[in-house]
């Protein structure tokens, strides 16, 4: 049912902001294929996102590339985008993937950072490229893949590590708020702590990436495009179960295993629009 209801969601979505983005511009790489649609007023923004899927497949290239073709809409502003994706209330929100598509808000309304931009295409791809590689345009919703999981690898491979909480952030964080559960409620808990909840994604994803590897992550992967949900693929793929490696994780956090990598948290914790005004050329 709620496969269903998000497709029924995405197909509205289409028949309003994104049905007037008719101007296409196709790009043809060797690994991948993009097309990327607006409504013929953004050309600046366009040239800037063509310039960052034609750096992407490199990026993408330790997952195995995207299997089929993406197409990028780039509407005018976050409230369309807000619209389009159907999450109103995120005001960090600047891009959302899907099997096939991206839909990315016009960068000049947020950034003229073109690393940045970059950073966003690249891990927005990995989504695309992740739904890709464990399920088919069936079944890629039912995966349920949680959302540690999704954030982490899309901000370890897009290496974004700058604009979220060390380690240390995380760990005192987690300490402060026992109650919180990022690996069961990850997505009912980013709209109020974004910087936390993907910050404690990337680190899991981290010391899962560190402690079995690419191979390994590519084998998970495969067991749930051949059919298995998330914890069971996980299971065959690492030989342990997924609940272990939460427990294994959070003893890493509690005891400070990581020490001499991280630092103290800030006394201001900055908001993602902050961060990349800091990154901005001159900044």
């Amino acid at each position: 049912m709620r496969a269903l209801l998000s497709l029924l969601i995405f197909a509205s979505g289409c028949a309003g902001p994104l049905a007037s983005l008719k101007v296409e511009r196709p790009l043809t790489l060797e690994s991948a294929r993009f097309t990327i649609r607006s409504d013929g007023t953004v050309d600046a923004d366009v040239h800037r996102i063509e310039h960052a899927l034609s750096e992407a497949p490199a990026g993408l290239a330790p997952w195995g590339g995207l299997e089929t073709p993406v197409t990028v809409f780039v509407v005018s502003d976050h409230r369309a985008l807000e619209r389009a994706v159907h999450r109103p209330g995120y005001a960090w929100l600047r891009a959302w993937a899907r099997l096939e598509d991206v839909v990315v808000q016009a960068p000049s309304t947020w950034t003229t950072n073109a690393a940045v931009i970059d950073e966003l295409l690249l891990h927005e791809l990995t989504h695309c490229l992740l739904f890709q590689r464990t399920g088919t345009p069936e079944s890629w919703r039912s995966k349920q893949i949680p959302l540690w999981f999704r954030e982490g690898m899309a901000v370890w491979t897009a290496k974004q590590q700058g604009l979220y909480p060390t380690l240390e952030d995380t760990a005192q964080w987690a300490e402060k708020n026992p109650a919180l559960d990022v690996f069961e409620d990850g997505e009912a808990l980013s709209a109020e702590h974004y910087l936390e909840v993907y910050g404690f994604a990337l680190h899991a994803f981290t010391f899962l990436e560190r402690r079995y590897g690419a191979v390994q992550l590519g084998a998970l992967m495969g067991q749930m495009k051949a059919g298995a949900d998330f914890a069971t693929g996980f299971e065959q793929a690492m030989g342990t179960t997924l609940a272990r490696f939460q427990r294994d994780f959070l003893n890493y956090l509690h005891l400070r295993a990581f020490r001499g990598t991280g630092r103290s948290a800030p006394l201001l914790r900055p908001n993602l629009h902050e961060l990349i005004e800091k990154r901005r050329p001159g900044a």
